[in-house]
């Protein structure tokens, strides 16, 4: 585990229970069990008080009900909302209601798909359409002149939704007792799998995947309904609802926020808060703003850097997880790439380690890391003075009997890849890395010939210990570099040679 985001207060006892909450740009808007809605201004800044908030709009007269469900759609400058089971469209700048769908009352839940075009010339362009569950319909629109008109006829479904998402041509319903994903042009139905004791959830993910609950667990899915991981993501509790910041997936719980990665789906970290309820994002100018809400509180969860997040990851040995995050790093393109190239050689280093012997030398083949600190991996391959003048980020493991026999079989694949693209020049120096230990870039330069002269005695020597068939062929090789004066002891007990 790694310390991931801050929780940072931003509302504190509330005397109004909020009901709903959603953010665009700094702004944050609250909808309240009460029919108020608040709008707040959220302001980093630097010292103890990490954020000035300030109270923009207040509406007391919002709705005379409950305010469930808002979604902004800053594009168009409008929020859309659920309160009295009816939806309504206000102005985001002065909430003066625009319109009230009244065809939608008896809804249970929306969702809408907001789509973002650019012309040849450049002028950006916002479609935006909606899907109303009313009753055991599905209600659908566009938004045209300030206005939701209906796109065809209603959706017959076979029961009340409870939750539901807009993906592509689809529309993702959790039912009370399943999952279905309705094809919006045919009304066509693909049942997916049971929801489980729980209310069912569904979180839309950024690259077309769907995240879908089922209990303690969250089951990924493609657009389409098929399973994308092998595996689910099993919570420590049920998740309440989700959000996702990529690489990780928020589950807000009953008791805290627990942070897991989608792919890996380990726990990364747990943030204790008091009953928190609703969770909501939005992202300005590369940056993500995350809340989440109880009844009376709210909290901001801001992302630790990356650059501390990753060293705290490398520490841990989590290479995978610190090569996500340096992919997505700010810094300048130059150390991005050093950064990324210095995670991947402590990984390649620590699949030797743990006897990932085939994995380690893909990487380093990958990385030209300079074939010496490869061959010193392992022992009596090269001479002691040289190979003790050698770092590597951790002790060297003990290899006997099979494990030092599978890596032998490795390196010999390895160093046969690495001989094949020597040979093609013999006059050149080539730039190979060598292990930067402390983060910095390193490099040495040795000649095509003392290169291969190294490789080619550590593959007799493999050879010796593995396979002795293999050793006439290398030796009759023209272009060999064997020493042999050195092994001939050895050599004269093979009989091929």
């Amino acid at each position: 585990m790694h310390d991931a985001y801050e929780a940072v207060p931003i509302l504190e006892k509330l005397p109004l229970q909020i009901e709903s909450i959603s953010c665009y740009d700094n702004n944050l808007l609250v909808g309240t069990k009460q029919g108020h809605l608040l709008m707040y201004c959220i302001t980093p800044q630097q010292g103890e008080q990490r954020f000035t908030v300030r109270l923009l709009k207040s509406n007391k007269h919002f709705s005379k009900r409950p305010i469930v469900q808002m979604e902004i759609v800053p594009e168009l400058q409008i929020l859309v909302s659920l309160s009295d089971t009816v939806v309504s469209i206000h102005d985001l700048q002065v909430f003066n209601l625009i319109t009230t769908v009244n065809k939608t009352r008896g809804a249970s839940v929306f969702t809408l798909d907001v789509q973002s075009h650019a012309s040849l010339s450049g002028n950006v362009s916002t479609t935006l359409r909606m899907c109303a569950a009313v009753r055991r319909k599905l209600q659908l629109y566009y938004w045209k002149n300030r206005n939701f008109h209906e796109l065809q006829i209603d959706l017959g479904v076979p029961d009340i939704p409870k939750c539901m998402v807009w993906c592509g041509d689809s529309v993702c319903v959790g039912f009370k007792t399943e999952y279905f994903l309705i094809k919006t042009e045919t009304g066509s139905l693909k049942e997916l799998f049971p929801i489980g004791k729980n209310e069912p959830r569904v979180t839309k993910l950024d690259d077309k995947r769907l995240a879908l609950g089922k209990d303690e667990m969250t089951i990924f899915i493609d657009f389409e309904g098929n399973a994308t991981q092998k595996f689910a993501l099993t919570w420590s509790d049920m998740p309440i609802t989700l959000e996702y910041d990529s690489p990780y997936l928020l589950g807000v719980l009953p008791r805290y926020v627990e942070i897991r990665t989608v792919e890996s789906r380990s726990l990364i970290q747990s943030i204790g808060l008091s009953k928190p309820r609703f969770i909501t994002s939005s992202r300005t100018g590369g940056v993500k703003s995350i809340y989440v809400a109880s009844a009376s509180h709210v909290w901001s969860l801001l992302p630790l850097p990356i650059s501390e997040q990753i060293k705290q990851l490398v520490e841990q040995k989590q290479f995978e997880l610190a090569l996500e995050l340096a992919e997505r790093s700010d810094d300048p393109e130059v150390l991005r790439k050093e950064r990324i190239h210095h995670i991947q050689t402590l990984f390649a280093f620590n699949l030797f380690y743990q006897h990932r012997f085939k994995e380690a030398m893909d990487l380093f083949i990958q990385l030209e890391t300079d074939p010496s600190h490869v061959i010193g991996l392992f022992p009596d391959l090269l001479p002691p003075d040289y190979r003790n003048q050698l770092e590597y980020p951790d002790k060297l493991p003990d290899l006997t009997g099979p494990d030092l026999e599978n890596g032998f079989i490795s390196l010999i694949e390895y160093l046969t890849q690495i001989r094949m693209k020597l040979v093609t020049d013999m006059t050149k120096q080539v730039q190979l890395q060598t292990l930067p230990t402390d983060g910095s870039s390193a490099s040495v330069k040795l000649s095509q010939r003392q290169q291969l002269q190294i490789i080619d005695t550590t593959l007799l020597k493999c050879y010796l210990q593995t396979n002795d068939a293999l050793i006439a062929p290398l030796l009759r090789l023209r272009d060999n570099h064997c020493p042999i004066g050195r092994e001939r002891e050895n050599l004269e007990e093979v009989p091929e040679v």
